[in-house]
């Protein structure tokens, strides 16, 4: 999605980073671009600032207005992250693109059926997600990514530690926990976004 509107040089900004693999994966696909993550995390962006050689990172809250220049951004991700759309729709050029990433039922299904106390998925999220962003974007395409992926005792435990489920669940509560599953679902929608 990144490619067909940054074709060449540009900047691409990802609001809640974490360790920057996603900027990472965008920016092996545009060699022309750099990049900056934003993320409240000091400890996931001393990795994210290592992520990529064209890459850059940054603490901030989502929150607040963003550290940047009105109308500089080409691509803006937002991949499980929280959302300013206020800001998005400042920083983003007229010809940009916010690109959010939420999951939908299936993601993670095997590990939510594993450990009950993780956070299910809102069936009003969708709904929420467009309200808040319908009168800054505009929907240009949506695309559904479902796989499975094997995972080990330990990466499911890293692995919810990844989630919002990780505000209620402490790393004992995993560690002594019955069977994980061996292999999870991923299923996201990822849809572009183009500013109004």
């Amino acid at each position: 999605m990144a490619a067909d509107v940054l074709p060449g040089q540009g900047t691409v900004v990802d609001i809640g980073c974490g360790i920057g693999y996603y900027l990472a994966g965008v920016l092996d696909q545009l060699p022309g671009a750099r990049g900056l993550g934003l993320d409240a995390s000091v400890r996931a962006l001393r990795s994210a600032a290592r992520a990529h050689p064209r890459a850059a990172a940054a603490s901030w809250d989502v929150f607040r207005p963003f550290p940047l220049v009105d109308q500089t951004v080409d691509v803006m991700l937002g991949v499980f992250a929280p959302r300013n759309p206020t800001e998005f729709h400042r920083v983003l050029r007229p010809t940009g693109r916010l690109i959010v990433v939420r999951p939908v039922e299936r993601h993670l299904a095997e590990l939510r059926g594993q450990v009950p106390a993780m956070v299910t998925i809102d069936p009003d999220k969708e709904q929420r997600l467009q309200q808040a962003l319908g009168p800054y974007f505009q929907a240009a395409g949506t695309q559904h990514v479902e796989y499975t992926a094997p995972l080990t005792r330990q990466e499911a435990i890293d692995l919810v530690g990844m989630t919002p489920s990780a505000r209620h669940l402490t790393h004992a509560d995993l560690s002594g926990h019955g069977p994980l599953p061996d292999q999870v679902t991923v299923s996201v929608l990822a849809t572009s976004y183009q500013p109004r």
